[in-house]
C-alpha cells in the first residue's frame, strides 16, 4: 500500500492554507493601517468639535436632528420676521396710505 496520492493532496491543502494565511496578513495589516488613520481622523474632528461651543445644539425631542439654540433677537417659532408683538402696532401701521416705506 503507498501513501503517496495521500501525502501529495495533503502537501498540496498545506500549501494552499499557507498562501490564504499570508493574503489574510496582508489584508489584516492593510486594515489595521487604516483604522489607524481612522483613529487620527476621529481624534482630529472631536477637538475641533469641542473648540467650536459657540454653536450648542438643542437636543431633538422628537427623535429628529438636534438643532441649534435660537439666537437672541431672531424670530422664534412660529414668528414671522417682522410681526408685531402683542400690543404693539404692525410695522408700516402709520405710514399714509399710498405712500411706500423708503428701503
Amino acid at each position: 500500500m503507498t501513501a503517496k496520492p495521500l501525502d501529495a493532496a495533503r502537501d498540496a491543502l498545506i500549501a494552499l492554507q499557507g498562501q490564504l494565511i499570508a493574503m489574510l496578513a496582508a489584508q489584516n495589516a492593510a486594515l489595521a493601517a487604516r483604522v489607524a488613520e481612522l483613529e487620527g481622523r476621529l481624534a482630529r474632528l472631536e477637538r475641533a468639535a469641542s473648540r467650536n461651543s459657540g454653536k450648542l445644539l438643542v437636543p431633538a425631542v422628537d427623535g429628529g436632528p438636534a438643532r441649534p439654540y435660537p439666537v437672541a433677537g431672531q424670530a422664534g417659532e412660529g414668528e414671522a420676521a417682522g410681526e408685531a408683538e402683542p400690543g404693539q402696532a404692525a410695522r408700516g401701521a402709520g405710514i399714509a396710505p399710498g405712500l411706500e416705506p423708503e428701503p
